[in-house]
């Protein structure tokens, strides 16, 4: 017969074999999704050790699409009678806490341009190591982005250009296996994505770089000036 303090031993080693077993056990993640209009096709799979989980989409069925019209048309009728029914209860609401208001005023603390400024400065560097360390620690089997995009104003979808083209080059420098086509439409509003990735995730890497982050002095003044201001 196990005593009571047999017992606690064996669930603590149990409960650290978990832990063990969740930072140091690969988790793999394999994304193949397209988006064509309005259609979302494609499946996200997760696996870890003997687990894993998938969750498919299905493009949209035009068969379905008048059905779908009229079930959105009488749920528009619903809510178009029950807001009408409650619009006088929400007045009533609505009246009784601007004279509440008016009875306790309570000054609002928000954070002054300098404050903005210096949470800038702290926090710019950390976050931008943060996100290196991120990357770097993320294995990429293997990666391909094809992205058309287009926004209403042409000299909008140039400045997002730039910022795509920047931030897929920056992401190429650590995964080689990663290659990517931007399409964009400076006379129309897209957007049309076709994603494949195969990733490979162990947890105990990124232990060192978020606690570098977290354990930051410009982090750490951040967090204590937002905690004062808005406490």
């Amino acid at each position: 017969m196990f005593t009571a303090i047999q017992f606690v031993q064996i669930a603590v080693m149990i409960i650290l074999l978990l832990i063990l077993l969740v930072l140091f056990c690969a988790i793999d993640l394999v994304v193949d999704l397209k988006k064509k209009d309005q259609d979302i096709s494609g499946k996200i799979m997760v696996k870890w050790l003997f687990l894993s989980y998938s969750k498919v989409f299905y493009p949209n069925e035009p068969n379905n699409s008048d059905s779908k019209k009229g079930q959105a048309a009488s749920e528009k009728e619903k809510v178009e009678k029950s807001s009408s029914a409650t619009v006088k209860d929400m007045d009533e609401v609505s009246e009784e806490k601007i004279i509440n208001e008016a009875k306790s005023p309570k000054m609002k603390k928000e954070l002054k341009a300098k404050d903005i400024l210096r949470i800038f400065n702290n926090i710019k560097k950390p976050l931008f190591r943060l996100f290196k360390g991120t990357i770097s620690n993320i294995r990429l089997r293997c990666g391909k982005c094809d992205l058309l995009f287009g926004l209403p104003d042409p000299a909008d979808t140039g400045m997002l250009c730039g910022f795509l083209y920047g931030v897929f080059g920056f992401l190429h420098q650590y995964w080689r296996n990663f290659s990517y086509f931007l399409e964009p439409r400076f006379h129309e509003k897209a957007f049309d994505l076709q994603l494949m990735a195969d990733v490979r995730i162990r947890i105990y890497r990124f232990i060192p770089v978020f606690l570098r982050f977290a354990l930051n002095w410009g982090v750490l003044r951040t967090g204590w000036l937002l905690v004062r201001t808005y406490r």
